[in-house]
């Protein structure tokens, strides 16, 4: 058995939206298809460019609109900075709030590994070309740029592997903490429909949905529709978040890439290699197939796909004990994702299993015809299923790109938490208070609002831990505030002084190299996110 890999944090973005995992996970519940059609801001750009295709698809709210300043760029840079890259600045960082990891702390050991294809943003760029087109449009440097924004110093990738890049991203970042090369990792991909001409080459393929829909294993799937996305994943050792005391989702514990090699078609996909690979992971992991309970599967939705990598599920996964696998995809809700793909697909995966909950599939009514389940264990849920102790206990993911690169990865639930080895325990330990802290006045406020709506419905007990990870989870920005509080209620009351800009006792600002007045314990809870600051920057037409 390999290194188990811990997921102590996460961040997405996902059509029609959704800007956060609570939301996420909402929406996959529900079964809610979050595609529709070509926004403006995409259409107008290019006109005519865009007729006699399928553009229905999944996008993403206001794709092109940043807070610069928070990352030190200009707004001459922004404008011409690919917004993907600004994505995964942005996504990054909440993976690290929701880690509660302050970014400086582990930014001597950190690696970055991002799936990324799409360059539709070179044709939004007009005029002489300048070096700012190149460092903000090329691959390596989405990558890079996060590193070098974040004072990142272990090893960088950018990795394009066409649909399944973010889960080799997510693969090679695993190895790359078993063997050592870095501590902690980041992890993830990107994609953006920022012009036709992407659009245009698939639909050529016959992979797209004539009638904009995406609907995975159905009798009715008739392709996919392109969709946007970003996910990330803040990955450590186990062994490292326990002694650190993280808050672990889930363990990765194993992973594994491999290629379709030759088949009849450079695009067709190769059922043994498929099969091999989940067999492979599963054999080096120690872990037998009846211990899945739950596959995200690539699950396209076209009527020979699916059905090839359900041969490949059953080869590697199948069971005829009479325990069900439940068998799933994402794409039902959001579109294929393309670069993002997979790790959303892992997201959705850790959720399942951090809920105990198989999620539902969207957009499923009637098995393809093609696919024969008859003896497999295999089902299609169609509502929450309780993950109880019938099933196996892990679950998985798949995802193949275009390429031919395949890969795999298998998780196991969190452990429970270790014990506290010294101290009270946190509810109801005395608090003294906690920091707030941003990089405007303006957010500061927002973010002093996000504190005290999200106090107005949490139980006091549960406060010491909202005051820990506010105050130790999060990068101290250069405006700081300590607010004094030893309950939830006056936490609340003061922030929604801070927030309205009126004066309160309990709250004093930080000199710059002031230490907090009380160290905090190490408590990870979920908090509200960071209030971005933004504008919208796009290149100028010709």
């Amino acid at each position: 058995m390999g290194v188990p890999i811990a997921v102590v944090g996460m961040a997405v973005r996902a059509p029609h939206g959704v800007n956060s995992l609570d939301a996420y996970w909402s929406a996959i519940l529900r079964r809610r298809d979050l595609t529709g059609d070509l926004p403006a801001d995409r259409r107008d750009r290019f006109g005519a460019g865009w007729d006699g295709m399928v553009t229905r698809g999944g996008y993403l709210d206001a794709p092109f609109d940043f807070d610069p300043k928070f990352f030190g760029i200009s707004p001459r840079e922004a404008r011409v900075l690919d917004p993907q890259h600004r994505l995964l600045l942005e996504v990054v960082w909440e993976a690290f709030e929701d880690a509660a990891i302050p970014v400086a702390a582990v930014a001597a050991s950190t690696g970055v590994y991002v799936g990324i294809t799409g360059r539709d943003y070179w044709q939004w760029l007009s005029g002489d070309p300048n070096s700012s087109w190149t460092i903000g449009n090329g691959h390596s440097f989405a990558a890079g740029r996060i590193a070098y924004t974040l004072g990142l110093r272990g090893p960088v990738y950018a990795l394009d592997t066409a649909c399944s890049s973010s889960l080799v991203a997510v693969h090679t970042a695993s190895r790359a903490l078993a063997v050592g090369d870095c501590d902690v990792a980041v992890a993830g991909g990107v994609n953006l429909i920022l012009a036709p001409d992407t659009t245009r080459s698939v639909g050529q393929t016959g992979a797209l949905s004539p009638d904009g829909r995406s609907r995975p294993f159905d009798a009715a799937a008739n392709g996919f529709v392109r969709g946007e996305g970003c996910g990330v994943l803040v990955l450590k050792r186990l062994a490292d978040a326990r002694r650190d005391r993280d808050r672990v989702l889930a363990v990765i514990s194993g992973t594994g890439i491999n290629h379709d090699g030759r088949t009849a078609t450079f695009t067709t996909p190769n059922v043994s290699a498929q099969a091999a690979l989940i067999e492979s992971v599963l054999a080096a992991a120690g872990v037998p197939a009846g211990e899945v309970g739950f596959h995200e599967a690539h699950g396209t939705g076209t009527p020979l796909g699916d059905p090839a990598e359900v041969a490949a599920i059953v080869a590697g996964l199948g069971r005829r004990d009479g325990r069900p696998l439940y068998v799933g995809s994402v794409k039902g809700n959001v579109g294929h994702t393309e670069a993002a793909a997979g790790v959303l697909g892992l997201v959705k995966a850790v959720l399942c299993l951090h809920h105990r909950i198989i999620a539902p599939q969207a957009n499923y009514a009637t098995l393809n015809p093609r696919i024969d389940l008859t003896g497999t264990g295999i089902e299609i849920p169609v509502a929450p299923v309780p993950w109880e102790g019938r099933l196996g206990g892990c679950a998985s993911t798949s995802s193949y790109g275009m390429s031919g690169t395949n890969a795999y990865a298998l998780l196991s639930p969190a452990p429970p938490p270790e014990p506290a080895v010294t101290g009270p325990a946190v509810a109801g330990r005395a608090v003294a208070g906690l920091l707030v802290s941003a990089a405007t006045p303006a957010a500061l406020a927002a973010l002093a609002r996000r504190y005290a709506d999200h106090l107005a419905s949490l139980p006091d007990a549960a406060y010491p831990a909202f005051a820990d990870t506010a105050t130790g989870g999060r990068t101290r920005l250069r405006h700081a505030v300590w607010v004094r509080a030893a309950d939830a209620v006056e936490a609340a009351t003061a922030l929604a002084a801070l927030a309205g800009g009126t004066a309160h006792p309990a709250v004093r600002t930080l000199a710059p190299d002031e230490p907090v007045p009380a160290e905090p314990g190490r408590t990870v809870v979920t908090l509200p996110g960071y209030p971005w600051q933004r504008g919208t920057y796009v290149a100028a037409p010709a």
